[in-house]
């Protein structure tokens, strides 16, 4: 067994044939217990709703139909992007190479406490690879169709919260708080962080839905955006950073040297050739591409905190600032970001579809949606020993909604991920199949 060591770093290729088959075999073990647990669920739901009376379990229908517009965006795009995320941390490449590749260069360049932080962080991971790298996938998978899933109520609420909990986890250690400490940070790459948006959509969804009946969230999401693209504008403005320049003695300047190792990623050429023109086109005419990043969220910023819209109303010009935003993010997602995923270890699409999701919810949030109907109210309210008595029990479970029925199962495809993670932070071994690859070339 390997011994932890505070900084130790096994070294393992990312395609290594003894870690990938590891890794592969424990998805496909895994994700038939996840399979079983969704099985296992239905049918306990099933056989409880087959005994209660005509009628029962009913009318929970038009809950979805009334969630506000703004909510439901968040909730049903975030739980997209989380289910892709998962999938794209089934990649053979990620349970060996993501600490070494992908984590470690991210914090290379943050201060040295930071450093620190992602270290004590991603140790869990090198030591324990397969173990992590499959966990990340049904974490990910499970907060996603927990989130799709419930559309109202505290099982909505509470998948919000473990939106926002991984996603923290994700910026602090996956992301090194976003690179936000780290030099050259620009809205145009990412700033501050993917991750970072998901924990603003979780806290969002996680709210009461009283809050979303109001346009004051609205115009509050709306401020802080306008602030934030506000702040990105004065940064990408500031002097000295490389970015007003195409070219800086005769080397790429730091727009067209990120774009240009962009370009170099394993993906459809039609893609590579369009990040290679506009690299080009940046080195001929940086400054005046920088003109433009400035200008897009400076004016972004200001239309978001100037326009004061009515109760429940949405000015033309906010309309036509979220316009012009989503086909300046989608043309940097495209052309700068270069769609964030591909390579073999891509985690996410990046920044600009999560940004794009807050503004249009917060958008959509001016508009108050109406009040739900009033639930009927039960006749009594049975004490705590009798809610855990087996008729009880049986009559809630079979009351309860599919939604809730999935979002139940989802919380258990999570467990199945976060109980061997755990296990693997509370060990003080290494795993052992790490011992071979570090010894010599790896073999199945």
């Amino acid at each position: 067994m390997l011994a932890l060591m505070p900084g130790m770093n096994p070294g393992l290729d990312a395609n290594d044939p003894m870690v990938v088959a590891a890794f592969r075999s424990a998805l496909i073990h895994q994700g038939i217990v996840a399979l079983l647990i969704f099985l296992l669920v239905s049918a306990v739901w099933a056989g409880a709703r087959g005994r209660l009376a005509p009628g029962m379990g009913t009318g929970r229908a038009a809950a979805w139909a009334a969630e506000p517009a703004g909510r439901r965006l968040l909730r049903i795009g975030f739980g997209l992007l989380w289910i892709f995320d998962g999938l794209l941390q089934a990649q053979p490449a990620m349970a060996a190479g993501l600490p070494s590749q992908v984590i470690g260069p991210t914090a290379a360049s943050s201060p040295r406490w930071v450093q620190q932080v992602v270290d004590w962080g991603s140790a869990t991971w090198s030591h324990y690879p397969v173990q992590a790298g499959a966990a990340a996938v049904w974490i990910q998978v499970g907060i996603g169709i927990w989130l799709m899933a419930a559309s109202d109520g505290p099982w909505s609420r509470l998948a919000g919260v473990a939106s926002a909990g991984w996603g923290m986890v994700v910026w602090v250690f996956g992301e090194s708080f976003g690179g936000i400490f780290a030099p050259g940070l620009t809205w145009l790459f990412g700033a501050p962080g993917a991750a970072g948006f998901y924990c603003a959509a979780g806290v969002l969804v996680a709210l009461p839905e009283r809050y979303w009946r109001s346009p004051r969230l609205g115009r509050a999401v709306l401020a802080v955006m306008g602030v934030f693209f506000a702040g990105m504008a004065m940064l990408q403005a500031w002097p000295g950073r490389g970015f007003w320049q195409g070219t800086e003695h005769g080397r790429p300047g730091t727009l067209a040297a990120i774009t240009a190792s962009m370009a170099q990623t394993q993906q459809p050429g039609f893609l590579a050739a369009w990040v290679r023109a506009f690299t080009s086109f940046d080195q001929a005419h940086g400054f005046a591409v920088n003109l433009f990043a400035v200008i897009v969220p400076a004016a972004a910023g200001l239309a978001l905190l100037a326009a004061r819209p009515l109760q429940g109303s949405r000015p033309a010009v906010l309309r036509v600032t979220v316009v012009f935003l989503a086909a300046a993010c989608l043309a940097d997602w495209v052309l700068i970001e270069d769609l964030g995923f591909f390579g073999g270890l891509g985690t996410d699409p990046n920044s600009m579809i999560p940004l794009l999701l807050l503004v249009v919810a917060g958008y959509l949030a001016l508009t108050p949606a109406p009040a739900p109907a009033a639930a009927s109210v039960p006749a009594a309210r049975a004490g705590w020993r009798d809610r855990f008595r087996p008729g009880t029990l049986r009559r809630a479970i079979g009351a309860a909604s599919a939604r809730s029925v999935v979002s139940a199962a989802a919380v258990g495809v999570i467990l199945l991920g976060a109980v061997p993670m755990a296990a693997a932070q509370a060990s003080r071994t290494a795993d052992p199949i790490v011992a071979g690859p570090v010894a010599g070339p790896g073999a199945r």
